[in-house]
């Protein structure tokens, strides 16, 4: 073979696997959470023309929340969110010996509910004393996901930042930046809500009570019951788990800015 046939062979693009550690065990989640990385990481590259070639390893952990089985309202059902990645990054952490098996992620998803009044005949003296076991609930969810700042953290940045690496990153960092979003929302039927707020359940119970079904929070979920299958659990988090990334699609507007999960702040509820 001549020696420029051996040159015309292209090269194999460099394999790059991004490591996403899930504060979860439930299969929905851990399927939302693979769906959202790789439309953001993998399907955005044209492995055709481009170096590298995205792999997404998931690995899970059933890490606790840190709030009440059933949260309320965006304060702390975010919170629950964050304290579950936090946990699972940690927990990924150590369970490794090798820095470069360190997750580049780490995705707390957590499941909410919200008590929305729209009755505005009512005096403001008149709706602060409505019982809320009487008002309507929202159902929702808050993403939460931690990652670093690295060339692979970034690896599907937008084609026009401008983010820069430091030399001194490397492939590696210890996560410290945020990303957030909140999935939309849904008005529950009274049925479920009476179950919810005078039965003392959590949605999936009162779910699998009003609905004769078994686990429903690992099958299509309340969302995916109520649409008739439009809309399924792990689809309603993929959109949500892309607006959580967005930090890193702009890390130029992102990450230089904010890396303390405090000082972004809620509005006051």
């Amino acid at each position: 073979m001549n020696t420029a046939s051996q040159s015309a062979v292209p090269q194999q693009p460099q394999l790059l696997t991004i490591r996403v550690a899930v504060g979860s065990s439930n299969p929905c989640k851990i399927e939302a959470v693979r769906k959202a990385f790789e439309h953001v990481f993998v399907d955005r590259i044209d492995t055709d023309t481009s170096e590298k070639k995205i792999k997404i390893h998931i690995s899970s952990f059933g890490v606790p929340s840190g709030v009440s089985d059933q949260p309320y309202g965006d304060t702390e059902t975010r919170e629950g969110a964050m304290n579950r990645a936090q946990a699972a990054y940690d927990a990924a952490c150590s369970c490794i010996n090798d820095a470069n098996m360190m997750p580049d992620f780490a995705v707390g998803l957590e499941g909410g509910l919200e008590h929305q009044c729209y009755q505005h005949s009512m005096t403001s003296d008149q709706s602060s004393q409505q019982n809320n076991n009487k008002s309507p609930l929202w159902c929702m969810a808050w993403i939460a996901i931690l990652g670093g700042k690295s060339e692979m953290c970034i690896a599907a940045k937008a084609t026009d930042d401008n983010y820069c690496v430091s030399t001194s990153t490397g492939n590696k960092c210890r996560a410290s930046s945020w990303g957030y979003a909140k999935t939309g929302s849904f008005l529950l039927p009274p049925a479920l809500s009476d179950l919810v707020l005078n039965k003392n359940m959590e949605l999936g119970q009162a779910d699998d009570m009003l609905f004769n079904r078994v686990n429903s929070k690992h099958g299509q979920g309340t969302v995916g019951r109520l649409t008739d299958g439009q809309i399924d659990r792990d689809e309603y988090y993929v959109h949500a788990l892309k607006l959580a990334l967005i930090p890193w699609i702009w890390p130029e507007l992102y990450l230089d800015k904010r890396t303390d999960p405090d000082t972004t702040e809620l509005p006051t509820e």
